[in-house]
């Protein structure tokens, strides 16, 4: 199963686990593909799994009582959702959404939390997957309170830029309306974001980016 599927291997929820145990979880585990905007388990919903991404992306979303959601995470291939649920609680406290199509693992959710509950192991794995979203998390609140929607796309675009390259050009991952909810503006917002950094540089062709000078990119951050 891990030959299928090796992106189980690098997993963070399953790190420092033998190859054995993550063997015998795999087996367990059901898979499924999701369509483009095809909703995976919905806010409030009776949990029972705990994800893992296998191909794709995966968007994270809360809603208020108006209907209006926003996306809060974006999770790519090896990163898991609900693991939360391994420490506390019974159903989901956000929606998830297949991106632009994606396959997910499904554990079960009372399986999982009874191995959390006898291995250290995956006790420290929870607890460091749930303390990088914490971070994460504030990372985003000082983001929307000390940047301008252009900054924050400008950080973005640098992150994707070879450390040492003067100029770069390269793919967007997934649509410009997933990266907006990605950076927490709105996708109009995001098109304007990209104007304002034409002076510094940046040209966005469909999804492909052009960068013709990083350090002027730098500057916009």
């Amino acid at each position: 199963m891990l030959s299928r599927h090796p992106i189980l291997l690098r997993s963070d929820l399953f790190h420092g686990l033998d190859k054995a145990r993550i063997e015998e979880l795999a087996d367990a585990a059901q898979f499924q593909i999701f369509a483009p905007d095809e909703r995976i388990i919905a806010e409030g919903q009776q949990a029972s799994f705990v994800y893992c991404v296998m191909r794709g992306f995966v968007r994270l979303s809360k809603s208020e009582s108006a209907g209006r959601q926003a996306d809060i995470c974006i999770c790519e291939p090896g990163e898991t959702f609900g693991e939360y649920l391994l420490s506390a609680g019974g159903s989901y406290t956000y929606s998830a959404w297949s991106a632009d199509g994606a396959e997910v693992a499904l554990f079960d959710l009372v399986e999982l939390r009874a191995l959390a509950d006898r291995d250290p192991v995956m006790r420290r794995n929870v607890m460091r997957i749930m303390a990088r979203h914490l971070l994460g998390a504030m990372d985003c609140i000082a983001g929307d309170r000390l940047h301008t929607a252009a900054q924050r796309v400008a950080n973005y675009l640098v992150s994707r830029c070879p450390a040492s390259a003067s100029q770069a050009t390269f793919r967007l991952p997934y649509r410009k309306r997933i990266l907006a909810g990605k950076l927490g503006v709105a996708p109009e917002a995001l098109s304007r974001a990209f104007a304002a950094l034409g002076p510094a540089g940046v040209e966005v062709r469909g999804r492909v980016v052009v960068v013709d000078s990083v350090d002027l990119l730098r500057k916009a951050c």
